[in-house]
């Protein structure tokens, strides 16, 4: 019987099952969304055993060469060590924003997947908009897997500040994205 370690935990697993399926019904906190290999939520990294056939068909090369599979798509053949992968663009939600005076407002965003970001370095924020801009990062939580930024307001500025100032509301999402 096959053993899975995710998470600091081991889970068994029956041959050829369905890996996210078997992670969710052993209550393992695994990220998915569409279960048909789309939207890449499920994506993990092996750091360890064999790559199961089929598990990568729907990645790109470079996925591939970073040890990334899909759970949805994946039947399980071995043991696996896995870990969630660094990204470097995931989705984020707003969730709170505070005004500190007539023109700047701080953000916190939840990005609920892995996204590794230190205090100063720059993010690109993108709305469902389209509007997007790039800030410093002036809060990190890497327990909760939060961040926060401080976005002003000025003339002629940015329709994405000026879209944060006037529109956003806790719940919106946002990509963000790492730069350089």
């Amino acid at each position: 019987m096959p053993k899975i370690q995710f998470q600091g935990n081991s889970y068994p697993m029956d041959e050829n099952e369905n890996l996210l399926d078997g992670l969710l019904s052993q209550h393992a906190r695994a990220p998915y969304s569409c279960r048909a290999g789309v939207c890449h939520s499920c994506m993990l990294r092996v750091t360890a055993g064999p790559v199961p056939t089929g598990a990568q068909a729907l990645l790109t090369a470079e996925q591939i060469k970073k040890g990334y599979i899909l759970a949805c798509q994946t039947k399980v053949t071995g043991d696996l060590s896995l870990t969630l992968p660094t990204r470097d663009e995931v989705p984020g939600i707003l969730t709170e924003l505070t005004s500190l005076s007539s023109t700047e407002v701080i953000i916190k965003l939840s990005t609920r997947l892995p996204f590794e970001v230190a205090i100063g370095e720059h993010i690109t924020l993108v709305s469902n908009e389209g509007f997007e801009a790039t800030y410093p990062v002036t809060g990190v939580s890497d327990e909760s897997q939060t961040l926060e930024c401080i976005i002003a307001r000025s003339a002629g500025g940015s329709p994405f500040s000026a879209w944060i100032h006037s529109e956003a509301r806790a719940g919106d999402r946002l990509m963000v994205i790492k730069n350089g």
